[in-house]
């Protein structure tokens, strides 16, 4: 019986050693990881907002960068953000727990426990996000988080920020996505590295090929706005309230939309996917004003350029 015993111990012994190193794997930032001339511009813009307001500025936190850039890449190649989860959500494609984020399905850790589970950052994380068509500008993203209630009270320690102090802050941007993260504890992490080049995030062909394939022309149906090739230059700004693969989950969004009061619901089809417009706009600045009517019940609704 002893033998059976030690023999047991021996092997769940055997078995927790070898989980070890893919444990602690995740925890290591790269030694080439560097963010770019526009993650440093974003992270410059947000610190001068604060000083704008009398408010101390937040260090940058390599830690948080990471995670921030581990974010974008997923959201770019994943797209985890459909249905009702939006941009704080993550897909099964990583080294993290995959989990939906969104209004009708808040999950708070979804978000808070992500620089834990990738990096030895020794606090919780909290995201602002953005997302476009075409590669986020750091001027558009700052303007646009301004307008949105919740994004600037967490710039700002307004609101239910309002007794938290930011210690550490990161930044990622790729293509069409922009994230922050902020955290209350300082970083153990030391040193961020600048992007030399271009500054531009890589990413590998085989990740390129298989995004672009993904975003394939999709047929028009019935109720579906065309795409054909303008005829014009004219640009339209939409508000788009939600993101989904299928046409069918695209007309009951729109019907849900409806519902709630919206009176001209449209899906615009993009590759694979279909986006739900709740209205669109000759210009940015009618766009953002619009988003700001909505308030924090449609606070992830994001503007689409086309």
């Amino acid at each position: 019986m002893n033998r059976i015993m030690k023999l047991s111990y021996f092997l769940i012994f055997v078995l927790i050693f070898r989980m070890l190193p893919e444990v602690n794997a995740q925890h290591q930032i790269p030694g080439d990881f560097c963010i770019s001339s526009d993650e440093l511009k974003l992270y410059n813009l947000v610190n001068t907002y604060r000083k704008q307001n009398k408010l101390p500025e937040i260090q940058l936190s390599k830690s948080l960068c990471y995670v921030a850039r581990v974010h974008v890449k997923d959201l770019h190649l994943n797209h985890p953000d459909t249905m009702d989860c939006n941009l704080h959500s993550w897909s099964d494609q990583g080294n993290w727990a995959e989990c939906c984020y969104g209004r009708e399905k808040i999950n708070h850790t979804c978000m808070t426990s992500k620089p834990g589970e990738l990096t030895n950052y020794p606090g919780k994380g909290y995201e602002i996000a953005f997302w476009e068509s075409v590669d986020a500008q750091p001027d558009i993203v700052i303007d646009l988080w301004k307008s949105s209630a919740s994004s600037n009270d967490l710039m700002l320690n307004k609101g239910v920020w309002k007794g938290s102090s930011w210690n550490s802050l990161g930044v990622g941007m790729l293509k069409g996505y922009a994230v922050v993260w902020f955290g209350k504890e300082p970083d153990v992490e030391e040193g961020v590295k600048i992007c030399s080049g271009n500054g531009k995030p890589e990413i590998l062909e085989n990740e390129i090929s298989t995004t672009e394939a993904a975003i394939e022309k999709t047929e028009t149906q019935t109720e579906v706005l065309k795409t054909e090739e303008p005829k014009t230059t004219q640009v339209r700004y939409y508000l788009i309230g939600a993101s989904v693969p299928e046409e069918s989950q695209a007309k009951s969004e729109v019907e849900r939309f409806r519902k709630k009061g919206f009176k001209n619901p449209k899906i615009l089809p993009a590759g694979k996917m279909y986006r739900i417009s709740l209205s669109d706009y000759a210009t940015k600045e009618e766009a953002l004003a619009a988003k700001k009517r909505l308030g924090e019940k449609y606070d992830d609704v994001w503007i689409f350029k086309n």
